[in-house]
């Protein structure tokens, strides 16, 4: 299930785009789950409750906090969510696309617009979506997305996998799940543990501090590394 937001302080607009959304996955047989938010500070709550949105669609201009400001604050706590203003104002636009936007739509235009930007999330989406690890016991086959991945850490011969819903032990040592994994995002930090690039909110001397809230800290000999590491990954979304 596709699981959107739309924030924006105009009522009847948020009703229109719900329609017309809803109206499109429907047609295109797609599940999709649409929250809708009048206030600003109701949507960031739920980002720092940890809350993930495949996509979001956001207003600029609204009072307290705008969209502009807002949308950093989702940055920080989702890099993943195809972000689209609707907006009656492109001033912001160059702004918005150093946000990573997806797209814009200007809200007298919604009508000739909106399907093209939804099937091109919808593509993008596709084109991702084999990005997953999959974890197989003698009664369960799952399958998890790396975006969902905060970190891995060694228990005895085995490896357990921490995503953004449970752990997950997988019976295979942690070097032989990095190799297989094979993706720059995930970096061994010290012996026991390797973490997800994408889920690191900020490195305090040694001190790794993650989207979930734990702290893991980097050996000494990898410490100088991995700040380079992040530095370099987060230039990527400047």
């Amino acid at each position: 299930m596709i699981k959107i937001s739309i924030v924006d302080d105009d009522e009847s607009f948020t009703i229109l785009l719900k329609r017309k959304v809803t109206d499109y996955f429907e047609e295109n047989k797609q599940l999709c789950q649409i929250d809708t938010f009048s206030n600003t500070q109701l949507f960031y709550y739920e980002l720092t409750e940890k809350q993930h949105y495949d996509i979001c669609f956001m207003d600029i201009e609204m009072p307290g906090i705008n969209g502009i400001q807002l949308a950093e604050k989702l940055r920080e706590y989702d890099k993943n969510t195809y972000l689209v203003f609707v907006t009656s104002y492109f001033e912001f636009a160059a702004h918005g696309y150093s946000l990573k936007a997806f797209d814009f739509i200007q809200k007298s235009l919604l009508d000739e617009k909106l399907s093209l930007v939804l099937t091109g999330i919808v593509l993008e989406m596709k084109r991702t979506e084999n990005r997953f690890y999959c974890t197989e016991t003698d009664v369960r086959l799952q399958r998890i997305e790396y975006k969902e991945i905060i970190y891995l850490y060694k228990s005895n011969k085995n490896t357990v996998i921490v995503s953004m819903e449970e752990e997950i032990q997988v019976r295979k040592p942690l070097q032989t799940v990095f190799q297989e994994l094979n993706s720059e995002e995930f970096i061994w930090v010290e012996r026991g543990y390797i973490i997800n690039l994408e889920h690191i909110m900020g490195m305090n001397g040694r001190d790794i501090r993650l989207r979930n809230g734990t702290v893991i800290r980097a050996g000494k000999a990898r410490a100088r590394t991995i700040k380079e590491a992040i530095h370099d990954y987060w230039r990527n979304w400047m």
